[in-house]
């Protein structure tokens, strides 16, 4: 895994290296001659970030160049000096990110076992999980100590007088619990014991187990981040050959010291474990001379790259590798053996028959087939058809023909009336219908209001019943008109009701893969933000940096790692802060490693929310070592105000202890 942090420190370093003009190190001048120009090409490699099988390679060209060439002059023992400067920054870089790596996977290891064992029925659970594996080596148990009476194994081997002969009841106990909790110390009955608190024991010893590796490994880490000073001393010293010297002994010796004990390995686990190699001896800036320190600073970067840093990788996935959680068939066989039968009882016990149960699973086929054609494809398609159609293709309630049909015989009967009764002139008429267009019957009205005056004798020799009847067309154009204006209304708005019918469905089909894929795979998927599992993590992350930027005991001296300060260097005044003990600095480079993580995986990519995130996980790396410690509680206090009610830092992750 490569880190964020980790470039950063090795970036800042070499673009100040580059931007840097020393005396007796002129990188950029012009090779007068071909091994000039040999190593320049060299210190490009050695400029650019490159994996650690890229690196080794350019080392052996390091080394062949060094150990069979002289140097002409100063300016090829300057190029020299700044190839193992640059060399010394790409092992840095390598050890960083391999203890890096080491220490996030211990860490995640451990957070799981904290999951089980603070869960209230995970560690029932777990037991069920790990049961046939449990059984198996109380199979072997048995087996081995039957062969020890020298015994052959037969049927009557496993009769009851036969196995109470072998195992009387104080080796029973012991075999069982050797067998089924191997890794508790503690003497107790077997059989008068509660095995799922047997199985939270387990799981914490495992937890503390990988707590103390990634602490050792946090630790190194942390030795390795407060050694930048002395890194950037070794490649930009601006001070006389002597101090440059002591720098590169003092990084020398602090990357092999990060190095030098032995992963922690439980002994019960493994008994011998793999030793790494004795370590070579300290060197001395009297043994540094120019320019036969690259000669002997070369190999032991080599050694400790290609070496001693794959060997410590070794020791450690031993170290991890029998305190991991189950593997995922493990975790999965439950499920897989015992969902399936416990479905099958059940339906036995809510059917009568089996024909009755065979039917009901040919309907609740149909009715999966048929919600998924119904209420899933044929809506997706429908909103489709209504984004490609036009609205005027959609049916309507009245059509625009009948509504002109209506309108004209309206228009018809009141003229007509107008026309006999009123006696208009043709321009009177063609205003009327100008009003009647517009609903303005204000003619016919005033003579049914003459007429209902009278009505008997209007009924039979007026007019009362052809306004009636015109006064009912009316209402029916009015009728007409009002549909109209329904059906442009649903017309807009088509495509909300489309997804308005689609969405229940589509909600149903969400929520029931959603548990399909919990019930199977867990429930670490990434929902919004990164699921609850991520921002609880990213939550605990944000508590331990608090509590060790808090710690008093985190406040010691200034960065001080035997480095070699010459006369008026700038040191003190660029970093002027206190530096943290290693395992402090090593616990809070991890937890910000896991926000950046988070940032980088789970917020939405190129936002402003991920750009703001970065910069405030930037502010706690602070690679160049320009904050104080309040300067970043300050970072932590605003990342709680800007971020906590979003991420659910204020309450709605809080599921598991720190």
């Amino acid at each position: 895994m490569s880190s964020t942090f980790v470039e950063h420190q090795t970036r800042s370093i070499l673009q100040r290296a580059h931007s840097t003009t020393f005396k007796d190190a002129p990188e950029d001048r012009v090779p007068t001659t071909d091994r000039q120009q040999r190593l320049q090409s060299l210190i490009g490699e050695l400029s650019l970030p490159v994996k650690r099988d890229a690196l080794v390679k350019t080392l052996e060209k390091c080394l062949k160049e060094v150990g069979e060439n002289e140097c002409a002059d100063e300016e090829e023992a300057a190029l020299e000096w700044a190839t193992l400067g640059r060399a010394v920054v790409g092992v840095y870089t390598e050890v960083m990110n391999a203890l890096l790596a080491q220490a996030t996977q211990a860490d995640e290891e451990a957070d799981w076992w904290r999951r089980v064992e603070q869960v209230g029925g995970g560690t029932a659970w777990y037991l069920l999980q790990t049961m046939p594996w449990r059984v198996a080596r109380l199979g072997h148990g048995i087996i081995s100590t039957i062969h020890g009476h020298h015994q052959q194994i037969t049927l009557q081997t496993f009769s009851v007088q036969n196995l109470d002969r072998i195992f009387p009841p104080n080796l029973l106990s012991h075999l069982f619990r050797r067998s089924f909790f191997p890794s508790s110390k503690h003497p107790y009955d077997f059989f008068r014991t509660n095995p799922i608190e047997l199985a939270r024991q387990e799981c914490r010893a495992r937890r503390v187990e990988l707590e103390k590796i990634r602490d050792r490994r946090a630790k190194s880490l942390g030795q390795l981040a407060n050694a930048r000073r002395a890194v950037e001393k070794a490649l930009i010293g601006k001070g006389s050959a002597e101090h440059r010297k002591e720098n590169v002994a003092s990084v020398l010796e602090i990357l092999e010291a990060s190095l030098e004990d032995d992963p922690f390995i439980p002994p019960v686990l493994h008994p011998d474990p793999v030793k790494l190699q004795s370590k070579p001896r300290k060197l001395h800036a009297q043994e540094l001379s120019v320019p036969a320190t690259t000669r002997v600073v070369l190999p032991r970067l080599q050694i400790l790259l290609s070496a001693t840093l794959p060997t410590y990788g070794i020791l450690h996935d031993q170290s991890v590798g029998p305190l991991r959680k189950p593997g995922r068939l493990t975790q999965l066989w439950p499920k897989l053996v015992l969902y399936p039968p416990l479905a099958f009882f059940a339906f036995k016990i809510l059917f009568k028959s089996g024909a009755e149960f065979i039917q009901t699973m040919k309907e609740a086929k149909e009715t999966v087939i048929g919600f998924w054609n119904g209420w899933v494809v044929e809506p997706v398609a429908g909103i489709l058809n209504t984004v490609r159609g036009s609205p005027d293709d959609s049916p309507m309630v009245v059509s625009k023909e009948g509504l002109h049909s209506d309108m004209d015989s309206l228009e018809r009967m009141v003229l007509s009336l107008a026309s006999e009764k009123l006696n208009y002139t043709p321009e009177q008429l063609e205003d009327l219908s100008t009003a009647v267009r517009q609903g303005d019957l204000t003619p016919v009205l005033r003579i049914y209001e003459q007429d209902i005056k009278s009505p008997l004798s209007s009924a039979i020799r007026g007019s009362l019943v052809r306004s009636l009847l015109i006064q009912i067309q009316k209402t029916k154009v009015d009728v007409d008109l009002a549909l109209t204006g329904i059906d442009r209304l649903l017309q807009s708005q088509q495509l909300t009701f489309a997804f308005v019918g689609v969405a229940p469905s589509l909600a149903v089909l969400y929520v029931t893969v959603g548990w399909l894929r919990s019930t199977f795979f867990g429930a670490s998927g990434k929902g919004r933000l990164g699921g609850f599992r991520r921002r609880e993590s990213t939550l605990i992350a944000m508590r331990r940096i608090e509590r060790l930027l808090n710690n008093p005991a985190a406040r010691v001296g200034p960065r001080s790692f035997g480095i070699a300060e010459t006369p008026g260097s700038d040191s003190d005044a660029e970093s002027p802060h206190m530096t943290s003990p290693p395992l402090t600095q090593g616990l809070l480079l991890l937890s910000v490693t896991n926000l950046r993580a988070y940032a980088a995986e789970c917020l939405p990519a190129r936002s402003n929310l991920q750009q703001a995130f970065l910069e405030d996980v930037e502010d706690l790396e602070d690679p160049a070592g320009k904050l104080s410690r309040e300067d970043q509680l300050r970072v932590v206090d605003r990342m709680w105000r800007n971020y906590g009610r979003l991420l659910g830092w204020d309450g709605d992750a809080i599921g598991s202890q720190a």
